[in-house]
């Protein structure tokens, strides 16, 4: 019988594996920017490269976009259940699909005390009392990146809706 995976695993797999990575394990090469170019595995055509900020890979002679899901499929010829498992065996660990787990996210609003323990990195624990300024501006940077984060998710979900 065929796994089934969930429309979160396969998302999560098609939009936030990152596609550079993907192109550097199928090819061995490192592509740091869109104007590095590779073979596209379906026309053979030199002219392929990535677009981060879609996490798309694109071939320019057959006109073709592959996600990472898909880009997988044609460059080993491999099956799409085969192509998914593929990817989930290369994920570090810090990347893996984690569903989630409380029953109530999507119960409704809840108190922000509650989104920003989970948000906002810990203080260390010498400066519990009295955090320093260095401390309180690190983590107000990295609630700022975690807010843009969250910005391009919502982003994403309502250009999804409004397909």
């Amino acid at each position: 019988m065929t796994r089934r995976f969930s429309s979160g695993e396969l998302n999560f797999l098609r939009n936030r594996v990152p596609i550079g990575r993907v192109v550097k394990n199928l090819f061995g090469t490192s592509i740091q920017d869109s104007s590095q170019r590779f073979v596209c595995p379906i026309c053979g055509g030199p002219d392929t490269s990535v677009n981060a900020g879609h996490n798309l890979a694109r071939c320019f002679s057959c006109r073709r976009n592959f996600n990472p899901i898909e880009l997988v499929m044609h460059q080993l010829k491999i099956s799409f259940v085969d192509s998914v498992k593929w990817l989930q065996g290369r994920m570090p660990s810090s990347h893996q699909y984690t569903p989630a787990t409380n029953k109530t996210d999507n119960a409704g609003p809840c108190a922000i005390g509650d989104i920003l323990s989970h948000v906002i990195p810990s203080l260390p624990p010498n400066e519990a009392s009295a955090p320093s300024m260095e401390s309180i501006v690190k983590r107000i940077s990295h609630l700022e990146h975690r807010l843009r984060h969250l910005d391009r998710v919502v982003s994403e979900l309502r250009s999804y809706l409004n397909q």
